[in-house]
């Protein structure tokens, strides 16, 4: 008699594919998936949304003391004293913390280190601040700018740059 002719693949050889597949998908992911960049552009996003939000909520405030127009001026905010430019946070890096909540690291330099989430650089001549994430610097292009002019119809300016990100 004969035997009927079966074709397909046995339990053990579908067992052995999946394991060499798992195998490629762990190592191979990584290079494909760079969740680490991701993030880092969402916080520097996030940050951004923060301080629009935080100059929304002193900017209200501003105009309700009559300090909206001034160049600098201040207002009082649980307590802590924020610095404006018409109306607006004034972008330093002692001030920005006081609205802000987070952790923040002064910088001497745009390509200094620190430990905390954020560093924050005074850029000279009163030309705002650049704020950066943990782990970089100037140099990696992962970077917020901030700053504010007395100038109409947007005083309030952000530049981030996250091509090194």
């Amino acid at each position: 008699m004969k035997q009927p002719n079966h074709q397909g693949f046995t339990l053990i050889e579908l067992v052995v594919v999946i394991i060499i597949l798992g195998i490629l998908a762990v190592t191979a992911a990584p290079k494909f998936i760079n969740l680490t960049s991701d993030a880092t552009k969402a916080s520097l996003e996030s940050l951004q949304g923060s301080i629009k939000s935080a100059n929304a909520l002193v900017y209200a405030k501003a105009a309700i003391d009559s300090q909206e127009k001034l160049n600098p001026g201040e207002i009082e905010h649980n307590g802590v004293t924020i610095t404006t430019i018409v109306g607006y946070i004034a972008p330093t890096a002692e001030n920005l913390p006081k609205a802000i909540e987070g952790t923040f690291a002064k910088l001497s330099s745009p390509a200094g280190t620190f430990t905390e989430d954020w560093g924050v650089y005074n850029i000279p001549n009163n030309a705002g601040v650049y704020i950066f994430p943990q782990g970089h610097d100037i140099n990696s292009n992962c970077h917020l700018r901030y700053v504010v002019t007395a100038t109409e119809p947007e005083p309030a300016f952000f530049s981030l740059v996250s091509s090194g990100c």
